[in-house]
C-alpha cells in the first residue's frame, strides 16, 4: 500500500516513537460514535493496513441508556461502522441509577461504569489494551477540573498516555492532537459521526469548563491549552519521582490491604516529608475504593500535618464514603458499603 499521509502518518510515526502499542496486539477500540472516537477507529484501521502492526482490532461500544432513542441510534451507528470496516463489534448496555431531583447521572458514575464495561469487554475478547480517544482538549479540561478540586502535582499531570488496570492497558494515543484537528480530518475523508446533545449541557462541570472557562482563559492566554499540556508533562515527571518515595513509604509502614480497607503505620507517614506522605495517603484511599479525582490534596496535607503534630482525632470523611481514622498506631482507611458497616480487618498484601 502507499505510504500513509497526513494525520494517519503523524499517528503512525508517534506510535513508533512512543511505543504505546506494539505489533500483533489485540486492541479494543472504544467508540461512542462521536467525532473523537470515530477518528481514532478510522485512524487505527488505516494504520493497520500497513505490513507492520498486524493488530486484531475489536470495536467496543458502551450504551449508557441515558438519551433514549439517541443512545440506541449511537449504538447502531457504531455497529454499522464496525461492519463497514470488517472489524468485530462488542457492545454493553449500562443501567446507571439516576440520582437527585434533576435525575442527572454524575460524570464520575458514568465514567466509572464506562471503564468497567470496556475492561469487561476487553477481558472477554482476550484483548491486551483498551484504546481511548482522549485528545489535547480533553487533557486541558481534565487538568482544570482537577485544579478546581484542589489536586496536587500528580493530579495536575493530567491523563496518562498509558496506564494499567490489571493485565489490560488503557492507552490514549491521541493526546497530542486537538479535537478540532480530528473533526477536520473526518470531514476531509467524508466520514460522518454522531453528535451528543448532552455535551452542550452546562450542569456537567467538564462542559462548563469546555464552553465557559477555557474560552475565557483564552482571552488572557490564547495558548492556554498548549501551556497546560506542557505543564502536565513537567508535573508527570515530578509525580513519577514522588510516587517512588510514596510507595517506599507504604512498604516501610507495613502496608496492609483488605476488601474496601487499607492500613499503614501512622508513625511512618508522620515522620516523612509532607509531599510523599500526602501522596501515599492518596494511593491508600484509591486502594480502598476512593475516586482519585475527588481527593483534595489540601485536605491530605492537613491530615499529614495533624499526624505530625499528634492532633488528629476522630474520623476524616472523604468522598464516596471513604473514612480515615487512626486506631492503635495505624491509619485505617475504609469505605463503608452500607450504613453502619463495620471496618473490615486489613490483611497483609
Amino acid at each position: 500500500m502507499p505510504a500513509p499521509a497526513g494525520l494517519v502518518q503523524q499517528l503512525d510515526q508517534y506510535l513508533h516513537r512512543r511505543r504505546l502499542l506494539v505489533p500483533r496486539m489485540r486492541l479494543l477500540v472504544a467508540c461512542s460514535g462521536g467525532a473523537d472516537s470515530v477518528a481514532l477507529l478510522k485512524l487505527l484501521h488505516a494504520i493497520n493496513e500497513s505490513d507492520y502492526w498486524h493488530w486484531k482490532l475489536i470495536v467496543g461500544h458502551v450504551n449508557h441508556q441515558l438519551r433514549g432513542i439517541e443512545s440506541r441510534r449511537d449504538e447502531a451507528f457504531v455497529r454499522n461502522l464496525a461492519k463497514s470496516l470488517g472489524v468485530p463489534f462488542r457492545g454493553k448496555k449500562l443501567n446507571l441509577k439516576n440520582a437527585g431531583a434533576k435525575r442527572v447521572v454524575s460524570e464520575n458514575a458514568a465514567r466509572q461504569g464506562r471503564y468497567k464495561a470496556l475492561l469487561a469487554m476487553a477481558a472477554a475478547g482476550h484483548c491486551d489494551a483498551v484504546v481511548l480517544a482522549h485528545h489535547a482538549d480533553d487533557q486541558a479540561e481534565t487538568i482544570l477540573m482537577r485544579l478546581l478540586r484542589g489536586a496536587g502535582v500528580t493530579g495536575l499531570a493530567g491523563m496518562n498516555e498509558k496506564e494499567w488496570r490489571g493485565d489490560i492497558a488503557l492507552v490514549r494515543p491521541m493526546l497530542p492532537w486537538p479535537g478540532g484537528e480530528l473533526k477536520k480530518w473526518l470531514m476531509e475523508i467524508k466520514q460522518p459521526w454522531r453528535e451528543d446533545a448532552s455535551n452542550q449541557e452546562t450542569h456537567y462541570l467538564r462542559n462548563r469548563i469546555r464552553h465557559e472557562l477555557l474560552p475565557t482563559l483564552e482571552t488572557y492566554q490564547p495558548r492556554i491549552r498548549e501551556l497546560l499540556q506542557r505543564n502536565a508533562r513537567h508535573d508527570r515527571a515530578a509525580g513519577d519521582f514522588l510516587k517512588l518515595h510514596a510507595r517506599e513509604l507504604l512498604r516501610a509502614g507495613h502496608y496492609r490491604r483488605g476488601r474496601y480497607t487499607v492500613s499503614v503505620s501512622a508513625n511512618s507517614i508522620a515522620q516523612s516529608h509532607a509531599a510523599p506522605a500526602a501522596l501515599a495517603l492518596r494511593m491508600a484511599i484509591v486502594d480502598a475504593g476512593g475516586d482519585e479525582d475527588g481527593i483534595n490534596t489540601t485536605t491530605l496535607l492537613e491530615v499529614v500535618d495533624k499526624l505530625q503534630s499528634g492532633s488528629l482525632a476522630g474520623e476524616i470523611q472523604f468522598a464516596r464514603a471513604i473514612r480515615l481514622k487512626v486506631i492503635r498506631g495505624r491509619i485505617n482507611i475504609f469505605r463503608a458499603r452500607e450504613s453502619g458497616e463495620k471496618i473490615r480487618r486489613p490483611i497483609k498484601c
